[in-house]
This record gives structure tokens, C-alpha cells and sequence, in this order.
């Protein structure tokens, strides 16, 4: 077994807008990003990303992996997720997260590494990703297919759809053909914090895919409280989460319900991530 790096970084400048990462630091034009020629697959990407916090807003990030190199086409992730209250002050350190992926691919073809903002504008974004690539797929198993989406909660103790992916508005839903399992989730969520208040945030899986019925899992909490006055409140950010070994029995080829609920003291308007990954 033999693992190989490769990286990409870049800055957004807007949400809702693809934006490739074609950069390495110093390194302005690292040409063409190939699969090596011993790969099979891309066993997990390390990603980090964090927003400039220039508005009192919430946020989310978006990978995609494109190009001939991928197997069966493109695959999108979470990439973590965030708010703050205010526009005039802020610190914020990511650390770098890794994700399973054992994704098939093509050796010597390209892959495209693109980043997306998504949720409410933040003002510029910086992203890196480094796929991790190996002669074999990873211990987690190849996984057949992902449904990933995206969206804004605006009110507490309501259940709220997602079905947008950033600038694709209304992505598949559907499992893949010869799945039965949804295998782990991948997610980030987080708020503007522009009210005082407490919450959990809430998963729900359903639609005619799951098996058992909409299965609900707490994801999280989030609290937040007024700073004294002339003083500035913290940014937070949320890295993607993995939810491993779920195990939950789905139907193939039938559409899944991805939603999330804030459940208590609203704290604003929050937005989440939702990657499902099936075997």
C-alpha cells in the first residue's frame, strides 16, 4: 500500500460561484493536477477553509472533484461551516480535516479541484485541499455514490429541507443504483449569532429511501450572548464532521430527505452542509 499527495489551494470571492483552485502557495502555475500512475483510488481529501469575517453573516464550504480522472464523475463534499455576529472583528483557526472518500479513479487523467461559498456573503474565502491518493481504496470501503446539498435555517423548531448545492439548485437526490446502505455522513452547520439564544441542531433522514423511516441524529448545539457594549464578538466555525459505520438500510434508485431542524432559542439564521455516503 503506497499513499500519494496532492495539493491545491485558492481564494473565493463570492457565493454560489465555482471557483477552481490552481495555486499552491508559491507556486502560481503547478500545471495539470494527474492521477499518478500507480492509483486507484482517492482514499480521503484534507481540506481547510475559513472566511475573511468581513460581514455578520453565516456560511458554508463546497469541494467538488471534476474532470476525467474521477471515475464516475464529479464528487462534492462539505468542507466545513461558520457565522458571527459582526462585521469589525474576528479570529478564526481551521485545522485541517481529513474525510474518506475511496473514490475509483483514472491514472494519468486529470482531476479539477473546485471550491464553492455558499449560505450568505462573507466578503473573500481562502480553501486547501489535498487529495489523498492509493494503490488501493482506504479501510472504509468504496463507496458507491454521495447525495450532497446545502441551505439556510431561519427559524427555530422547523423542520427545513435541503436541496440546493450552491450554483447547482437542484442536485439528484436520488440513491445510487445497488446501494443498501447509507454508510456515514459528513457535515458542518453554523449561525450568524444575531440573537441571544441556545440551540441543538437536528438531522432528519427520510423520503422513500430509508428503510426504518426518518431516522433523527443530533449533529450539534450552538449558544450565543451579546458581548458588553463596544466590544466585538468571536467568529465560529464548524470543520466538516464524519458520522461513520450508520449502517441505515435504504432502497436504491429512490430519493432521500435531507433536513435540519434548530431546536430551541433562536440564535439567528444558520447554514448547513450534508454529504450522505452510500455503499
Amino acid at each position: 500500500m503506497t499513499n500519494f499527495y496532492r495539493t491545491r489551494e485558492g481564494a473565493l470571492t463570492a457565493i454560489d460561484t465555482r471557483t477552481q483552485l490552481t495555486t499552491i502557495g508559491s507556486q502560481t502555475a503547478p500545471g495539470a493536477l494527474l492521477v499518478p500512475g500507480s492509483a486507484t483510488h482517492i482514499r480521503a481529501l484534507h481540506v481547510a477553509a475559513v472566511s475573511s469575517n468581513e460581514a455578520a453573516d453565516q456560511y458554508g464550504f463546497l469541494i467538488r472533484l471534476e474532470g476525467p480522472g474521477i471515475k464516475r464523475g464529479t464528487y462534492v463534499t462539505p468542507a466545513g461551516a461558520g457565522g458571527g455576529s459582526v462585521a469589525t472583528g474576528g479570529h478564526t483557526l481551521v485545522p485541517g480535516t481529513r474525510l474518506p472518500v475511496n473514490l475509483a479513479v483514472e491514472p494519468g487523467q486529470e482531476i479539477l479541484i473546485v471550491a464553492e461559498a455558499v449560505g450568505d456573503d462573507m466578503g473573500t474565502y481562502q480553501v486547501a485541499v489535498t487529495i489523498e491518493f492509493g494503490t488501493e481504496a482506504g479501510p472504509e470501503g468504496e463507496i458507491l455514490g454521495e447525495i450532497t446539498v446545502e441551505g439556510d435555517i431561519t427559524a427555530v423548531d422547523t423542520k427545513t429541507q435541503l436541496t440546493a448545492q450552491g450554483s447547482t439548485a437542484a442536485p439528484s437526490r436520488l440513491t445510487p443504483p445497488g446501494a443498501t446502505l447509507l454508510k456515514r455522513i459528513v457535515y458542518a452547520v453554523g449561525s450568524d449569532a444575531a440573537a441571544d439564544g441556545e440551540v441543538t441542531y437536528l438531522l432528519r433522514l427520510g423520503g422513500d429511501a430509508i428503510k426504518g423511516g426518518e431516522q433523527v441524529i443530533v449533529i450539534g448545539a450552538e449558544s450565543y450572548i451579546d458581548v458588553q457594549a463596544g466590544s466585538d464578538s468571536q467568529h465560529s466555525h464548524m470543520r466538516p464532521i464524519v458520522l461513520d459505520n450508520l449502517d441505515l438500510e435504504i432502497e436504491a434508485n429512490e430519493t432521500l430527505d435531507i433536513s435540519i431542524e434548530m431546536a430551541g432559542v433562536d440564535v439567528g439564521s444558520a447554514t448547513a452542509v450534508v454529504q450522505a455516503q452510500f455503499m
